[in-house]
């Protein structure tokens, strides 16, 4: 009787490794003059999209801290 750890033979992969390279992002294909414009659009999009999630970032850190602190105030009786 023979068991499987009991083979010298090599084990063999039931799965294959994963080789995806990281691929970059691909230049704009837009033509000479309007690649520049079609640039600071989309800078201008990921500037504008960053400005509005600042109030939000505010919020979401802000609410809780000011919910803790009335917390405290009542449980202390200083409300």
């Amino acid at each position: 009787m023979t068991f499987p750890t009991s083979r010298l033979e090599e084990p063999t992969l039931t799965r294959t490794a994963l080789a995806t390279p990281l691929n970059q992002a691909r230049s704009l294909v837009v033509p000479g003059p309007l690649r520049r414009a079609a640039e600071i659009i989309g800078d201008l999009f990921a500037a504008v999209g960053v400005i509005l999630c600042i109030p939000f970032v505010i919020l979401a850190i802000g609410i809780p801290i000011a919910l803790c602190v009335r917390l405290l105030l009542w449980i202390g009786g200083l409300l």
